[in-house]
């Protein structure tokens, strides 16, 4: 025990009033009337320890007035005793951090060995320089607040909340992590007086005047000012460790914070909370949630989630296979697995644990973690040194393992959730707008029993809405694709004919009739001359014939191997054999890309708006159809003037695309060029999901009018002309009735104003289509 007068008050910075304003004296006066009062109630032998405290504390007859700070050392042996009267009998003081001072202030004059080993440094007798203490005016706020919740439960019997002081960030020396420590205060042995009358005030008079908790403090001090108040007696103050509690609390919130936990943000945070907890930073973890993918775990997928084993796999050119099978048997039987310390033997019956001690790592364990009883992960722990690793580190650990399970399922089920979310939004018609109906069809199918009963699901389907249509297509795509064929197959050609010549020089035992025949029949004169389906043939017999021969020649000649080697070899390389092919792919990739860019916003534009359904197609390059209607979100009031916006917004789009486009030309490898078209159809329709192929499509026979036309207008020629309706750098807007051309009237003036379109606006007429007659169209120029 120490006798030593600390003013932690002294030791803190920063501006601030004094403490509180209150008369506040040391006195032991409260602590003998206590003692008093027992004496008077007590039937146990420590009535015998009463009369002994009053007979040693009588001798001092001063104690019936306040003590000054300065002679507070007189007193060293009464304060024993109270430590003795309050403490359990059997408590070690080293390790109790007990500590008796002046009533609400941070001045202490006697207390263990421990309190004082944890506040000051023993060779210096003054403060730890390290210890992180609050500022003055957090100190003022913390005492006030403390002084005016014993005010408040002893004269108006109401309760403030948040009085315990916390010292939150002191160091461990070893260990060199946070330990928590939370302060309690016990208030027994304070007599509190007033010279005035206090007002009186009830709960509801305290709640008016209390509305926002960040002003009680500032309200109570003008309501009852602590200058009225004279405050005697002792304060006794205990230091619990609660380093688990926080590092539990801490994981907990990790746990909550989940959508960034399950990115593996948090998980240096959440080791750092475990190692606390274990009392060490020795000791490393390794995370592992159990994510499956089509049935297949997909482990270390996710950044900060890692397992040590796997990580050292890897880094030794271990296949996946290896390891994968390793984590499939372990999910089959798993079990907890512990090495305090990893022996020949260990390693014998499980091999990688060698990975392990390759690096360094002597002890390590392995422990499966279930949500609901059901598997969800497991916990790696490993350390260098062997006795960081014992029962107590174990048993600590094993309080977090339902928070560590609780993350691992949110893991699972965001992961889930965000791969369905991918699914639906980019592969599937099952689209946030529409997928309502779905649930009900579903739910009446399931209710219904028409499930069980394997009876057909009821159709879904959307009577009256809106169609809009759109295409992006790459100017004259199949002819400059099979231009790159062709190109491809010139060098094929050549290659090929430079190798057959090689081979009759090089070996004059081989027969004519064995050279493949017919090298003037697809001489690069004749290419351009053969259909579409006459270069698939080509291709055909020069990848599966012309291989099979050659290789038969190597076979037979071995002197010819070498020459048949390099012709493979060129042939294997695509810059030669296929580099206009891929010149063509790439430039039109960037074009579908851009293209799909664009679509996607444009989609989450109109969401936005008004929830409709949206769905694009890839051929050459993009379409894509819109259905708008009441009937696809009936909750939400179907705007009058909606159809026109989403028609504007559709051509503005376009126009947008067709820049882009432009813009790319310079990155192309072979010039491509788009075209934008838009079918205006103002008669609403009825949609219906096609479960065979899994999108919506038109219902009933007058709907299937509006397929049949969108299907085939962009063939379309200029009436009395060879001249195709869609152009490059040009909106072609196809319609029916004069009414809707008004309507596009006015939006392509809106869009001129705004530099998005040319002033070079034609009115046409089309050639009939088949079954379609009476087209009319309006085609403008982009601005560039």
């Amino acid at each position: 025990m120490q006798a030593i007068t600390l003013d932690l008050n002294k030791g803190v910075k920063g501006p601030g009033q004094e403490l509180v304003k209150a008369n506040i004296k040391l006195s032991l006066r409260p602590f003998i009337n206590y003692i008093e009062r027992r004496l008077e109630t007590e039937k146990t032998a420590k009535i015998n320890f009463y009369r002994y405290i009053l007979e040693e504390f009588n001798k001092y007859p001063e104690l019936r007035h306040p003590i000054s700070n300065e002679d507070a050392g007189k007193y060293t042996a009464l304060f024993e005793l109270i430590y003795t009267a309050l403490s359990p009998i059997i408590n070690d003081e080293k390790q109790q951090y007990w500590a008796l001072g002046t009533p609400i202030s941070p001045c202490f004059h006697y207390g263990t060995d421990a309190f004082y080993g944890f506040l000051m440094d023993a060779t210096s007798c003054s403060l730890k320089t390290d210890l992180s203490l609050p500022s003055k005016r957090e100190m003022e706020k913390n005492l006030l607040s403390a002084f005016y919740n014993i005010i408040m439960e002893r004269f108006y019997n109401f309760s403030l909340a948040g009085t315990q002081l916390v010292i939150h960030s002191v160091i461990d020396p070893d260990t060199r992590l946070l330990k928590y420590y939370r302060l309690n205060v016990d208030t027994r042995f304070l007599d509190i007086t007033t010279s005035v009358k206090l007002p009186e005030y009830n709960l509801k008079d305290v709640k008016d005047y209390i509305k926002d908790e960040r002003n009680t403090l500032k309200i109570l001090t003008k309501l009852i000012p602590p200058q009225l108040f004279t405050v005697e007696g002792i304060s006794i103050v205990t230091l619990t460790d609660v380093t688990s509690e926080y590092a539990l609390e801490t994981v907990k919130n990790l746990v909550i914070d989940h959508n960034e936990s399950q990115q593996g943000l948090h998980t240096k945070d959440i080791s750092t909370a475990l190692k606390t907890l274990v009392g060490t930073d020795q000791i490393d973890f390794g995370m592992i949630p159990y994510i499956k993918l089509n049935n297949k775990l997909q482990i270390n997928e996710l950044s900060g989630f890692n397992s040590i084993l796997i990580q050292l796999g890897r880094e030794e050119g271990q296949h996946e296979i290896e390891h994968d099978g390793l984590i499939e048997e372990y999910i089959r039987n798993p079990r907890t697995l512990i090495f305090p310390e990893i022996s020949e033997e260990d390693q014998h019956k499980y091999p990688t644990l060698k990975l392990l001690g390759q690096v360094g790592i002597k002890s390590y364990a392995l422990f499966p973690l279930y949500y609901n009883a059901r598997l969800v992960g497991c916990l790696e722990l490993y350390t260098k040194d062997s006795t960081q690793f014992n029962g107590n580190t174990l048993s600590k650990i094993e309080a977090a393992f339902p928070l560590l399970a609780q993350l691992f399922q949110n893991v699972i089920i965001d992961f889930n959730n965000e791969i369905q979310d991918v699914i639906t939004d980019k592969f599937t018609a099952l689209q946030p707008s529409v997928q309502w109906r779905f649930h009900e069809a579903a739910y009446n199918y399931v209710q219904s029993g028409a499930r069980d009963r394997n009876f057909p699901i009821e159709q879904v389907f959307f009577k009256d809405v809106y169609p809009f249509y759109g295409a992006i297509d790459i100017r004259n795509s199949s002819i400059q694709r099979n231009g790159a064929i062709r190109r491809d197959l010139y060098a094929h050609f050549e290659i090929l004919e430079n190798t057959l010549n090689a081979i009759r020089e090089k070996s004059t035992a081989c027969a004519e009739n064995e050279i493949p025949e017919g090298v003037s029949l697809w001489s690069n004169k004749h290419l351009d001359e053969l259909s579409d389906r006459e270069i698939f043939k080509t291709e055909d017999y020069l990848q599966r014939q012309i291989p099979n021969s050659l290789q038969h020649l190597k076979n037979t000649y071995p002197e010819v191997g070498h020459i048949v080697d390099d012709y493979f070899k060129l042939i294997g390389d695509k810059r030669k054999s296929f580099e206009n092919r891929d010149r063509y792919e790439k430039s039109m990739q960037m074009i579908n890309v851009a293209v799909t860019r664009h679509l996607d916003e444009f989609n989450a534009e109109l969401q936005s708006i008004y929830p409709c359904y949206f769905e694009k197609f890839r051929t050459d390059g993009v379409e894509f159809d819109i259905y708008l209607g009441h009937s696809i979100s009936p909750g939400i009031p179907f705007p009058h003037d909606i159809v026109q916006d989403f028609r504007l917004r559709q051509l503005r789009i376009l126009a947008e695309i067709a820049r882009t486009t432009n813009n790319l030309g310079p990155y192309f490898s072979i010039p491509l060029e788009t075209t934008q078209l838009i079918f205006v159809y103002e008669k609403q329709i009825d949609i219906s999901f096609r479960i065979d192929e899994q999108r919506f499509d038109v219902e009933g026979s007058y709907n299937i009018r509006y397929q049949m036309v969108k299907k085939r207008i962009d063939k379309a020629l200029i009436k009395d002309t060879t001249e195709r309706l869609t152009q490059p750098g040009k909106i072609a807007i196809v319609y029916f009735n004069s009414s809707e051309a008004k309507a596009y009237l006015g939006y392509i003036k809106k869009l001129q104003s705004q530099r998005l379109l040319n002033d070079d606006l034609e009115h046409l007429e089309l050639e009939e289509l088949q079954g379609v007659e009476g087209l009319k169209a309006l085609r403008i120029g982009v601005k560039y």
